[in-house]
């Protein structure tokens, strides 16, 4: 089940260098089923009134960002998982690109809705 996270009120930053997704067991780079690209995972921080989280967001395409970088997320996805006894919740965003302005990231959760 993909859960739709608001991101409205949310600055989001870039806090490491894009990386491929590969196969655990051959690695080879992940791809994506419908568009045939490559998956990439992006770590950043979501900052809001409360405070920060740190989030490895997985993105279709290779995102033009760098560290320390502001950045808009849209169609971000939370996909909750439970395999061999482990559980946890993986993030999934249509896009993530480099914010034109210091209110981007807010505003990209605002257009996904």
């Amino acid at each position: 089940m993909k859960l739709r996270i608001e991101t409205t009120g949310v600055t989001f930053l870039c806090t490491r260098v894009p990386e491929q997704r590969t196969n655990f067991d051959t690695g080879a780079p992940r791809i994506d089923k419908a568009t045939g690209q490559a998956l990439w995972q992006v770590q950043l921080i979501a900052l809001d009134a409360t405070g920060g989280e740190v989030l490895a967001v997985t993105v279709v395409g290779e995102p033009k960002v760098i560290v320390g970088q502001p950045v808009a997320v849209s169609g971000l996805v939370a996909l909750p998982w439970s395999q061999d006894g482990r559980s946890g919740i993986a993030y999934r965003a249509e896009t993530i690109t480099p914010a034109t302005d210091p209110g981007a990231g807010a505003k990209a959760g605002q257009q996904a809705r």
